[in-house]
């Protein structure tokens, strides 16, 4: 079984796959399209990623996390090749087949929801009889807006990894998701809490209501006044907890690798994928 082209017509025939592709697309420009109308949200990082506040995660992070979690959950629903998957390198073939495609298939994914919101962008320019769009070119030259952008695009690719293994590790495709969702919700309050000396001695202190400082725990919350995320410098959107580029991108690689080598070694134990 040649695990590529097996996966590869397995991507391309469902239907699901450009149905989320096309939903992608067209709610990301339509977001952006919002966004650019309003002058004080309308920055270039966070027209071209579709931002928005509520979520944790980009639009196209959402939907390849999407194709991930479906790319396990067609083989639960449709076991036609448990018989062929027993010895267990066919089962990691068929896994680094399904990342690289699924890997694939986000990168491009984002480059086309980026390349849909650089034409918004544009068309909101011309129509304002602007030569630079929302200082795009400024931004382009000064080289503020391509770490955000290839950070966009590494995030992406990362939520169809995850969406991908996590529904691997729990045999549903909308655990998956689920994972992919509330993964940012999980994250949030321990980096904030790691980040900030203050935050557990004041959590253990007394509140004015004679409590355990209840007050306090909003300090944790994943969302604050204004909905900023931890990974929100890669939608263009303000972060709750600023990090340097590593400290993100580590928090952008390290799920991705804590599900794989939980995936990997839960399937030496299983006889099925």
């Amino acid at each position: 079984m040649n695990a590529l082209t097996y996966e590869w017509r397995r991507l391309t025939s469902i239907r699901s796959t450009g149905l989320i592709l096309l939903a992608v697309l067209v709610l990301d420009a339509a977001v952006a399209e919002l966004t650019v109308r309003q002058a004080d949200l309308a920055e270039p990082a966070r027209v071209l990623t579709a931002g928005i506040p509520l979520l944790p995660l980009p639009l196209a992070a959402l939907g390849a996390g999407a194709v991930g979690a479906l790319a396990y959950g067609h083989e639960a629903r449709y076991p036609l090749l448990s018989p062929l998957l027993l010895p267990f390198r066919r089962r990691l073939g068929l896994l680094l087949a399904k990342l690289v495609l699924v890997g694939g298939f986000s990168a491009l994914l984002a480059l086309l929801t980026l390349a849909a919101d650089a034409v918004v962008l544009q068309s909101a320019g011309d129509a304002e009889g602007l030569g630079d769009a929302g200082g795009l070119g400024e931004a382009l030259s000064h080289g503020a807006l391509q770490g955000a952008l290839g950070g966009f695009v590494a995030l992406v690719v990362a939520g169809g990894w995850i969406g991908l293994l996590a529904a691997g590790l729990l045999r549903s495709a909308a655990a998956g998701m689920l994972v992919l969702i509330v993964l940012p919700v999980l994250v949030e309050p321990a980096v904030t809490a790691l980040r900030s000396r203050s935050v557990l001695p004041g959590l253990l202190g007394r509140g004015d209501g004679g409590g355990l400082g209840l007050a306090r725990w909003r300090r944790l919350f994943p969302v604050d006044t204004h909905h900023a995320w931890i990974y929100g410098p890669l939608s263009g959107l303000r972060s709750s907890a600023p990090l340097p580029s590593v400290e993100l991108a580590a928090l952008v690689a390290v799920p991705v690798l804590v599900l794989l080598a939980g995936y990997v070694l839960l399937m030496s134990r299983r006889r099925g994928i």
